[in-house]
């Protein structure tokens, strides 16, 4: 078998898979993917269609009217193609913004003339004729081109670096993706532009023969490839660049092996350096990649990133995958939503559910002081008038008691009140006597045998209520669980303290004493001590607890400022 025998058989499949694979394509980009990119993409590939179809019957087509209709045909397919090109590209690279519509409209406009001109060929304008020669197992004609040729190819390479102008300018501007499938349709149609000169320099496989249409064919399935690697032939390339980038979300693109492919503006300012081609897991953000990691594999999991910044702000961590047309995963696109103040009025809201819960807390357990005075004296006052010969004297002294634990009751309730509505902070102190308050606060804190012992009086800025509250608790305290027989209360240089003579306090559990609801006693509320500490730090003074001398415990305050203090 001779070479060129063999050469037509191989051109003559190439040119047949030409025109299938270029018409299988269009039809699948026309009708199922709805999309404007992809509506002129098909234009281009049935033009291709139709240009290697028309070479098909050259090559098959003996002499004769079907042969010279395909001629014609050829060249009207190459004019469609030069104007489905130009507004593939124009919208491809976002340039029909810009460019006014007319210019397409022309460009078709003008292959409709040129096409009419092909069919009526006037004074062989375009076709001055046709020579017939052997090709293989075929014979092949070749056209020979009319003086109007020469104007047509002028305009054609014209607009070819046009566009080409257009493809480079969107592969400098864009920072996406996209540059690199951009770059491979730009080199693509070079190269076979490039090619299709080639004849002009006595470069050919064959005097008779053309493969312009196979190289065009080839060029559109590359650009198709190039198109569904990246999964662009669902969204126009500027618009989809445009808004990634502009979009006031951070947001990052990696691949499958989370390298960063991609990423905008905001995305910078929250991860701090990112670089393409780098992996996620070497930028400034600590412990992005678990997070990610922890989202692909739960995506119905809410996942959220705090920054490291100083206030930190908080970021709900919105993971898509990004699949190819076969479903295999290529990547995901990593959003990040400032959730910073939805998480503050969450805290916000928890807190003011807590501090409600413990206001109650607080109103049960600081109210039962008083409350058990007064059922006390009640009991009292109904032993006294209860008999023959009733106790008047006893029974007036107890509803004084009960009329005394009435008012504590109210003060406290106003004080409470006070601190629920205007924070906990001691805005207008008084002076306060500790021996009159501490006084006070053993009338009415259930003491039991417990005896008072106030070492020496001293005179500290105060809010007189509230301190007689913290007295209180302090008291019942160690009546509750301190097993002791008396406290004593002893000024120090910088404040004061209240110690008593029982068991003590662990050392293990001193840390927490003060935390809300901790109680060391089964039966314990937890609540006392802990409203003691708030009190306490709402003078802007510190409570420690220790030993005492005689191995009880000790409530030191300290923190109260000479200036409070009046000996």
């Amino acid at each position: 078998m001779s070479d060129d025998v063999l050469l037509s058989i191989v051109i003559v499949v190439l040119v047949f898979l030409s025109t299938g694979v270029s018409g299988g394509l269009a039809v699948y980009a026309r009708y199922r993917i709805d999309n404007l990119i992809s509506d002129r993409f098909a234009r281009l590939l049935a033009a291709y269609a139709l240009w290697a179809g028309c070479y098909l019957i050259m090559l098959l087509g003996s002499e004769g009217t079907l042969t010279r209709a395909a001629v014609v045909g050829q060249g009207i397919a190459a004019a469609l193609s030069i104007a489905a090109w130009f507004a593939f590209v124009i919208d491809y690279t976002g340039d029909s913004e810009w460019i006014p519509d007319i210019a397409p409209r022309l460009l078709w406009l003008w292959a409709g003339v040129h096409s009419l001109l092909r069919i009526v060929n006037p004074n062989d304008l375009l076709i001055a004729d046709i020579v017939y020669g052997s090709f293989g197992l075929f014979v092949l004609p070749l056209e020979v081109y009319g003086p109007y040729t020469q104007l047509t190819f002028l305009l054609t390479l014209g607009v070819l670096l046009f566009t080409f102008a257009l493809l480079v300018r969107f592969i400098r501007q864009t920072q996406s993706l996209y540059r690199y499938q951009a770059t491979i349709i730009l080199v693509v149609v070079a190269v076979n532009t490039g090619a299709t000169l080639l004849p002009l320099f006595g470069v050919q496989l064959h005097p008779q023969l053309d493969i312009t249409s196979v190289l065009y064919a080839e060029q559109g399935v590359v650009i198709w490839i190039a198109l569904y690697r990246y999964d662009f032939l669902r969204s126009a390339p500027v618009a989809a660049d445009r808004f990634f980038s502009e979009m006031a979300d951070p947001a990052v693109i990696v691949d499958d092996e989370l390298t960063v492919i991609e990423y905008n503006e905001a995305a910078t300012q929250v991860l701090g350096a990112l670089e393409k081609r780098t992996a996620l897991s070497e930028t400034d953000a600590e412990g992005l990649t678990e997070r990610l990691q922890t989202a692909i594999e739960s995506p119905e999991t809410p996942v959220e990133f705090t920054t490291a910044d100083s206030p930190p702000r908080v970021y709900d961590l919105e993971v898509t995958q990004v699949t190819d047309q076969f479903d295999i995963t290529q990547g995901y696109v990593l959003v990040f939503r400032d959730i910073t103040d939805r998480k503050q009025r969450e805290r916000q809201l928890e807190e003011q559910n807590d501090r409600l819960e413990e206001f109650a807390d607080i109103v049960s357990h600081d109210l039962r002081n008083p409350l058990s005075t007064a059922e006390g004296w009640t009991a009292a006052v109904d032993d006294a008038l209860d008999g023959e010969e009733p106790d008047v004297e006893t029974a007036q002294m107890g509803l004084e008691h009960i009329a005394h634990s009435h008012d504590r009751m109210n003060e406290l309730i106003e004080v409470l009140l006070t601190m629920a509505r205007q924070g906990q902070t001691v805005a207008d102190p008084e002076p306060v006597s500790i021996e009159d308050c501490t006084t006070d606060a053993w009338a009415t804190a259930a003491t039991g045998d417990l005896e008072l012992v106030v070492e020496d009086d001293r005179t500290v800025a105060a809010d007189p209520a509230r301190l007689r509250q913290a007295f209180e608790n302090l008291f019942r305290n160690a009546n509750d669980h301190g097993e002791a027989s008396t406290v004593t209360v002893t000024p120090t240089p910088d404040g004061f303290a209240v110690e008593d003579d029982g068991a003590g306090i662990d050392p293990d559990d001193r840390e927490e004493l003060f935390a809300f609801g901790y109680s060391t006693d089964e039966d314990g509320t937890g609540i006392g001590l802990a409203v003691v500490k708030r009190i306490i730090e709402a003078h802007g003074w510190q409570i420690t607890v220790d030993e005492s001398d005689t191995g009880g415990t000790c409530f030191e305050i300290t923190g109260v400022s000479t200036e409070a203090i009046v000996s």
